[in-house]
């Protein structure tokens, strides 16, 4: 706390006219003009200054203004007699807290003092989120630079307490159904902390978490088994998914770690049941033999008894999303080798993954590589209007971009299989529709990191509830991940708006 005034006795008024620790500030100083204001004000930090409106030489507005360039965060309270309304008035308009009319009220003092603790109170807590969401975002993008794990750790300047540095670390994703916040983490958090368990956890999405955490290595079995049962018997009350990763030390690259434990957490998608879904090493066991039995069928009634094996893989929790993306695409190039004899052309799995978690699910996708044939005949019959039903396609991506969209849902619209579809968009296009719909949300994205909006809302407003993802996504297309992408584009704007201002 600052008194600013050039009357002395009011200064010694103001000091004794109440009891400042009670009220809940140190008063820090006393000046009777603002040149002595000012000069206290660039040595010390002050929270509130209570400054006379009208003083010889530079007046309170003055020092307002010097406030507001050097101490933006001080709040300043003027003293004004009642015919000086016009200047509290201009004050008030140029960012003054509050004013008091002189003689000073002990009553609307300490109200006013009140209001300036809740409005510090409220900014504290703003800093201290903004430090919050920071720091997780840092920590995704780390995982996005798929750093080793010890790395991120000395990241989290504030966490408390620290992993030990031989530590042994599990990741773990907890999905929910609909919003989820701190509060509902909570049962979860003390859980583990009952257990001695220390722990990280970052926001990935509005309903989904991810935790890092350090496994002790005197837990005893016997707790660790209790543990992992009350853990079950909280999600299955709570309706959630959670995918663990396997069990590694702090060397470990964390990318790899978190996406078992994400992968894991998208297992109700294809097994339809929720709960806890630990990482086994066998998850896409299936995967390698079935693509070399695709990669030899010499005719597309082969493939179509593939399919069969890869249900039953399915069903037997050995072939997840990442393994029945990389089949789909096997499957695909095949069809376009047996049916127009051209190389095969594979697509990076992780395209098939985004149409799998944000454009359908994998029974429809199992089904469209079930119509091949059904595409076949079609060719052979003759084809329709490929570039009206392409334009028509393309302006509903531009529009709907955001939201989720089916290729199934398209194709039904123009009377044709999604495969038929998909096969019109790269013959028009010279690009996949997959590529395409990322490519337009990538660049909605680029637009929207130049506003003053966070990295997770910037995520969900192109299309992409789970921050994670859209950062891989993000990078693996434009050479940098989003949060640096922002600070570039920010150095950038700083460095423009100087030279306009030399200028």
């Amino acid at each position: 706390m600052l008194l600013v005034d050039d009357e002395h006795w009011i200064l010694k008024d103001m000091e004794q006219i109440i009891d400042w620790e009670e009220a809940g500030f140190r008063l820090a100083g006393k000046a009777n003009d603002a040149v002595a204001a000012e000069s206290i004000l660039r040595r010390q930090r002050i929270d509130v200054l209570v400054s006379d409106i009208r003083m010889p030489g530079k007046s309170g507005l003055d020092l307002l203004r010097f406030a507001n360039r050097a101490s933006p965060d001080t709040l300043v309270v003027f003293m004004s007699a009642y015919g000086e309304f016009a200047y509290a008035k201009q004050a008030l308009e140029q960012g003054c807290f509050s004013y008091l009319l002189k003689p000073v009220n002990e009553a609307e003092l300490l109200d006013t003092l009140d209001r300036c603790k809740r409005r510090l109170a409220e900014r504290e807590r703003e800093r201290s989120g903004r430090q919050v969401a920071e720091q997780a975002m840092l920590f995704l993008e780390g995982i996005g630079k798929d750093l080793p794990i010890v790395r991120l750790l000395e990241g989290l300047v504030d966490f408390r307490p620290a992993f030990a540095p031989q530590s042994r670390v599990m990741f773990a994703c907890v999905k929910a159904y609909g919003p989820l916040g701190l509060e509902g983490l909570a049962p979860l958090d003390e859980l583990l902390e009952g257990e001695g368990i220390s722990f990280y956890r970052s926001r990935v999405s509005s309903s989904k978490w991810c935790y890092m955490m350090e496994l002790a290595v005197q837990l005893e079995a016997d707790s660790a088994v209790r543990l992992y049962r009350a853990i079950r018997r909280l999600v299955k009350a709570k309706r959630w998914d959670v995918g663990l990763s396997a069990v590694c030390d702090t060397s470990s690259r964390s990318g790899n770690v978190y996406h078992q434990a994400a992968m894991m957490a998208d297992t109700s998608i294809l097994a339809g049941r929720k709960g806890v879904h630990r990482y086994k090493s066998d998850v896409n066991g299936a995967v390698t033999g079935i693509r070399e039995r695709i990669a030899k069928a010499a005719k597309p009634e082969q493939l179509k008894a593939i399919l069969i094996d890869v249900h039953e893989g399915i069903k037997a929790g050995r072939i997840h999303l990442s393994g029945l993306a990389e089949l789909y695409n096997s499957f695909m190039a095949a069809i376009d080798h047996l049916t127009s004899r051209l190389q095969p052309e594979l697509t990076d799995s992780a395209y098939t993954q985004d149409m799998l978690l944000h454009c359908g699910n994998p029974q429809e996708l199992l089904e469209e590589m079930a119509e091949q044939l059904e595409d076949r005949r079609q060719r052979q019959n003759g084809e329709p209007n490929a570039q009206l039903i392409v334009e028509d396609v393309v302006r509903e991506v531009d529009l709907m971009y955001a939201h989720r969209i089916s290729l199934k849902e398209l194709a039904r619209k123009h009377y044709i299989s999604p495969n038929y579809l998909s096969h019109l968009f790269k013959q028009e296009k010279g690009q996949s529709f997959i590529h395409y719909l990322i490519r337009r949300r990538l660049e909605a994205a680029q637009a929207l990191l130049e506003q003053d909006i966070s990295l997770y809302e910037v995520a969900r407003m192109v299309g992409y509830d789970d921050y994670a993802h859209f950062s891989k996504l993000f990078k693996k297309h434009l050479g940098q991940s989003p949060y640096d992408c922002k600070q570039h584009k920010k150095r950038q704007k700083e460095i423009t708006e100087g030279y306009m201002g030399k200028n």
